[in-house]
């Protein structure tokens, strides 16, 4: 029986400013809808990317050979002295979602960033990634590792109840994982990419997490589909009831929901947390989520009054909602996030003259970021990336940064004539021929306008020819992709392409799905692959002390900058936003009674907001 319980400690001591967070897995754009990233190119100034349910990225900061997990240290004040009022419906207006259709199970139906905005309120997760990156304990009150980093101790809070009643324990959790997680269609692989193998119960209150092999990201995955954790008297009494209300521990229940209606839930009055001052969560009495695909309309629906608060992963949204006044000209109360996501155009490593570093730096040399970026919006807010983490994420790195290369045209027309005119050069083309590329992305406007302006500044060296293909979102992600049936298998048919790489899950998931094998990794798109960043990944992966992890994610940046596998444009971005009625929007209390403020991936919590009105 293992009883190392140090209480979860992630990430003390950094704390980077508080603005974009997720990890991010060269995911190009590919992260699966599963771990909660669908495959998808770069859209308009950092704008949308697809679900990242376990999207969630830790480390553990813990000496010598135990790896620990405890909550970040207070980043702002508790909530305004104002006393916050009991009571009312939030009317919370979300953006489409592939998903819920026909239910809300944690194992058969993916849960995108709306529906994420619903579910987190009822299923709980036994561990959460803060905005800024690193993780806390949530419903487990400790989580840590032997030396190996594959045998992880899991020891929950005490008296804490579903609720239908039932009491959450250590039985309940297990039976979750293998009854209904293992086979699941949604969270079947995110157990295999956790490498969790079994699941033991220690006594009521504590489980032993067996991993295959080494994993430090463990944590950081039990803050997604595999930490959910749920009601199993609930789900065995009638599954087909639990699918429209799945019984959790959250603040809220499921009071009514049918597809393509609204989502009402109702506060829960037996919640277990508080909020700073001691007093019972949460203050509304119930939240209606009302979803409104269309960006502006859901902004103008806010500002009408017919609604509280909004989410969004649009670039344009964020940007406005920041500046946008209600009918009584009141400013909305806006917390905004870049996410660990870029924008970039992406080359296949494997398609002359893209083959040739030279080629590639020369071609990253003459891109001007700044011009790429007001292409994609001029009346949008950005920040220009410069790899896969924004500075507020704990993963991001000041050395990473000042390592990305300038603008410089000079460079990259000498780096081009010394390959136009090498006799060797990989494209077969006469010595003193310009080289070809072809950008392949798809039709939106914004993306439109950025192609055409790397088009004019890489013609302007005079030493590259270009052309621009464009094609529909789902024939591009086919594309760059590619098949099994390949030579070699999934190595793409492009040269060079809008995507988008990072994601919001751990560094390890996203390193080895960015740069493994390119024959068995359908994820590394940009056929970038060798020994040298095989370890850097598996370093990731068994490195649990936090600053040496830290290291070794910058190493692995550090590796990308200087391959040049593609241009960076800017990160993606994130908004929650609400009228000026309403009180505590971004505050949330951790168990341990420290505050933090923020949002990822325009996933908003709730049950600290209340609203001024009657």
């Amino acid at each position: 029986m293992v009883h190392e319980r140090r209480r979860l400690r992630f990430l003390r001591p950094w704390r980077a400013p508080t603005t974009a967070l997720v990890t991010v897995l060269l995911l190009v754009a590919a992260c699966s809808q599963g771990a909660e990233e669908a495959a998808e190119p770069t859209v308009a100034p950092p704008a949308t990317q697809i679900p990242d349910d376990a999207s969630d990225d830790a480390s553990a900061d813990a000496p010598g050979s135990t790896s620990e997990l405890s909550p970040g240290t207070p980043t702002t004040q508790a909530p305004p002295d104002t006393a916050p009022r009991r009571g009312g419906t939030l009317r919370v207006l979300i953006a489409a979602d592939p998903t819920p259709i026909t239910g809300w199970t944690p194992w058969d139906h993916v849960c995108a960033w709306s529906c994420r905005n619903v579910l987190d309120h009822v299923l709980e997760t036994l561990t959460v990634v803060l905005p800024d990156g690193s993780v806390a304990p949530w419903l487990a009150e400790s989580v840590s590792a032997g030396a190996s980093l594959q045998r992880w101790t899991v020891t929950l809070r005490p008296d804490i109840t579903f609720t239908d009643g039932e009491p959450m324990d250590a039985l309940t959790i297990k039976t979750g994982v293998d009854d209904y997680l293992r086979s699941g269609r949604a969270s079947g692989g995110h157990l295999r990419d956790a490498r969790i193998a079994s699941v033991i119960v220690a006594d009521e209150l504590t489980l032993i997490f067996e991993l295959s092999e080494p994993n430090a990201g463990l944590p950081a995955a039990l803050a997604g589909p595999v930490g959910r954790v749920f009601s199993i008297a609930a789900a065995e009494a009638d599954p087909d009831i639990f699918a429209r209300g799945p019984v959790g521990t959250g603040p809220f229940f499921f009071r009514r929901w049918s597809a393509g209606a609204p989502a009402v839930l109702g506060a829960n009055p037996d919640y277990w947390r508080t909020a700073a001052d001691g007093s019972p969560l949460p203050w509304a009495a119930e939240i209606q989520f009302t979803e409104i695909p269309d960006e502006r309309e859901r902004l103008a629906v806010l500002l009408d009054g017919g609604g509280d608060i909004l989410m969004s992963r649009s670039a344009e949204l964020t940007t406005a909602a920041a500046v946008a006044t209600d009918g009584g000209g009141r400013p909305l109360n806006v917390v905004r996030r870049f996410d660990d996501n870029a924008g970039v155009v992406l080359f296949n490593l494997l398609r002359a003259p893209l083959d040739d570093i030279r080629v590639r730096r020369a071609l990253i040399a003459a891109a001007d970021q700044d011009q790429l970026n007001l292409a994609l919006g001029p009346d949008v807010d950005w920040s220009a990336a410069t790899q896969w983490w924004a500075p507020g994420s704990i993963w991001h790195s000041a050395e990473v940064a000042q390592a990305s290369p300038g603008h410089d045209p000079q460079r990259a027309q000498s780096l081009l004539r010394e390959y136009t005119e090498d006799p060797e050069r990989s494209d077969d083309r006469d010595p003193g021929e310009p080289v070809r590329i072809r950008i392949m992305c798809t039709d939106d406007l914004a993306l439109t306008q950025m192609t055409a302006t790397l088009e004019r500044q890489w013609e302007d060296t005079g030493l590259v020819d270009v052309e621009v293909e464009t094609v529909a979102r789902t024939g591009l992600i086919s594309r760059v992709m590619g098949s099994v049936v390949q030579s070699p298998s999934f190595a793409g048919d492009f040269g060079a392409t809008c995507w988008r790489v990072g994601g919001e899950s751990d560094p390890a998931v996203l390193a080895y799905a960015a740069v493994g094998p390119v024959r068995t990794t359908p994820l590394n798109v940009s056929n970038f692959t060798g020994e040298h960043l095989g370890a850097l990944a598996s370093l990731i992966k068994a490195t649990d002390a936090g600053d040496d992890r830290r290291q070794a994610v910058a190493n692995l940046m550090l590796e990308l900058t200087n391959e040049a596998p593609y241009v960076y444009l800017g990160y993606a971005s994130s908004v929650v936003a609400a009228t000026a009625d309403v009180t505590g929007l971004g505050t949330t209390t951790l168990p341990d009674g420290s505050v933090v403020q923020g949002q990822r991936l325009g996933v908003g919590r709730y049950d600290e907001v209340w609203l001024r009105r009657e």
